[in-house]
């Protein structure tokens, strides 16, 4: 059986990585291929706890929030348990997996609340992706779409730290070779179009061992 591959589309909060793993999963269940969507944090009880602090809950004494470095072990934790838990079954069932945020997610993120070089050694021996899709955007943009849609606000949600963020997603992008950067703030279909192109050409190469 061909093994799968593991599509990853990263980008600051509202840059579209949510809704644009969707569409691609179904156009890739359109043409025929075993797609499956995922996510970090995971649906599994590590990522869940993420998103609770994420959302401000389990703070420590005298409501202080969590330390950054806890933040960096807890996303490492759920990488694991995640790839365990569901992503490389599906991989050896030959699925194509597109996981909303992975590896990229973390030296970008944490890497901003803890030391740069321990967070990198987290992530030592994780199965890189097969191909990671950069959804450049604007942090004003991702800011008015997140108030938009309503969303609450999270740990990392300030422009400031997103600005900060979304520098270390250039950075790290354009220093992968599998790596793709795209514009998110282009129309939605524009969006999809350019992804759909970017994971058709990976999926005509030869798979990562």
């Amino acid at each position: 059986m061909t093994r799968g591959r593991l599509i990853v589309l990263e980008g600051i909060d509202g840059s579209g990585t949510t809704t644009q793993t969707e569409r691609l999963v179904e156009h890739l269940r359109q043409q025929g291929r075993t797609a499956i969507a995922t996510r970090e944090p995971s649906a599994g009880p590590i990522g869940r706890l993420v998103r609770e602090v994420l959302l401000g809950q389990h703070r420590m004494s005298r409501g202080a929030s969590i330390d950054g470095r806890t933040m960096a072990l807890l996303f490492a934790a759920d990488r694991v348990d995640h790839l365990q838990r569901e992503v490389e079954p599906l991989l050896a069932a030959g699925a194509v997996v597109v996981s909303d945020r992975y590896l990229m997610s973390s030296m970008a993120y944490q890497a901003e609340e803890a030391d740069r070089e321990w967070v990198a050694l987290l992530a030592r021996g994780v199965r890189p992706p097969d191909l990671t899709i950069l959804l450049d955007i604007p942090v004003e943009v991702a800011a008015q779409r997140r108030l938009l849609a309503g969303r609450a606000e999270e740990r990392y949600d300030a422009d400031s730290y997103l600005g900060r963020v979304a520098d270390n997603y250039r950075r790290l992008a354009l220093a992968d070779p599998s790596a793709v950067i795209l514009d998110g703030s282009a129309a939605r279909d524009q969006v999809t179009a350019a992804i759909v192109a970017a994971v058709q050409a990976r999926l005509a190469s030869p798979a990562t061992p």
